[in-house]
């Protein structure tokens, strides 16, 4: 039986769990794990430690960047699960859409995407991020990623026949998202 190549998708806002929850799903496939933060341009790293929001032109090429590398770690011949799990924020549904497209294009449209979209309220944002350390992302840029986030919903999410889970992570252990996310995520 032929494998379906897989890219999954952690997104959401800053604060949500993305890292932790894309590890987890990334060792439970025995899987890659493409750490988004880290193929940011020190362009878009600069402008995000000043408190400067992104745009959304500041982020295009980053999300292909992700796509692509996503989509060539999942087909790789060295890689048994074919999947590869990635974190990025993902926070509007144009860049889930392209993200998609990218990916695609790079393999032919050979390829399955899931979106795991992490969200809470934005008090709960904000106290995550203040209290970690070591990011780039400070507490005052949580507003505007939570102004321009638009959740998955309608014809995006997965039991509608989409591409997407969306998931509250608020007093919710990562231990519960993560079972929430491979009871349903039918890969």
């Amino acid at each position: 039986m032929r494998r379906t190549n897989t890219i999954i998708v952690v997104g959401g806002p800053a604060g949500t769990g993305k890292t932790t929850i894309a590890q987890k799903l990334a060792d439970h496939y025995r899987c890659v794990f493409i750490e988004g933060d880290s193929y940011h341009p020190k362009s878009n790293i600069e402008k995000m430690s000043n408190g400067i929001p992104l745009s959304d032109e500041d982020r295009w090429d980053w999300l292909k960047t992700l796509a692509v590398k996503s989509s060539d770690m999942a087909v790789h011949a060295d890689n048994a699960s074919g999947i590869s799990v990635v974190s990025c924020s993902v926070l509007k549904r144009s860049y889930r859409d392209y993200i998609s497209e990218c990916a695609q294009a790079a393999h032919d449209g050979s390829l399955q995407i899931r979106f795991i979209f992490l969200y809470t309220s934005y008090q709960e944002l904000v106290q995550r991020v203040v209290n970690r350390s070591g990011h780039f992302m400070k507490s005052d840029m949580v507003k505007s990623q939570y102004d321009i986030m638009e959740i998955p919903k309608d014809d995006e999410l997965l039991d509608n026949g989409g591409n997407a889970i969306s998931i509250n992570s608020a007093s919710t252990s990562a231990k519960e998202v993560f079972q929430s996310i491979i009871d349903r995520i039918n890969i």
